[in-house]
């Protein structure tokens, strides 16, 4: 149990790094805002809420840590359900899946946006291109490991 009390304080403080440097890299670029160039709100409304949204997800992350690394029972439930394999198996099925089925809506856009617009057409291939490498050099990756 003292082995995953360290590693719960050992994910506080890179959560705590983690907050404190978006929110320091937010700050930056609102402070050089004039010197980026002009957005309009839409956009800059889009990355407000990114900001802010991974800072909320990172603080709701940090006190889930906090409140289980101050009390034994809670610090037991979440070694237990962190190691429950059957979870880990549900997660592995979805993620397989949802890759499978984003391989095909992406190939289906990039196809029907060759028809309607050049940049549109080449950032989905992009985007589908890095996917495939991505894909294949993680099967490399575990196939090897295993």
């Amino acid at each position: 149990m003292d082995l995953f009390h360290q590693k719960v304080r050992t994910r506080i403080r890179v959560l705590t790094a983690l907050a404190v440097g978006v929110a320091l890299i937010y700050a930056g670029f609102m402070l050089y805002r004039s010197e980026l160039p002009i957005l309009n709100s839409f956009t800059k409304g889009f990355h407000q809420g990114i900001f802010f949204g991974l800072e909320l997800v990172i603080l709701g992350f940090l006190a889930q840590n906090i409140k289980g690394s101050r009390n034994d029972a809670a610090l037991k439930k979440m070694r237990i359900e962190e190691n429950d394999e059957r979870f880990g198996l549900i997660i592995q099925k979805t993620a397989s899946m949802t890759a499978l089925v984003m391989f095909a809506a992406l190939g289906v856009a990039t196809v029907i946006a060759g028809f309607l617009n050049a940049a549109v057409f080449f950032s989905l291939l992009g985007a589908l291109l890095f996917m495939v490498v991505l894909f294949y050099s993680m099967w490399i990756y575990f196939a090897k490991r295993n």
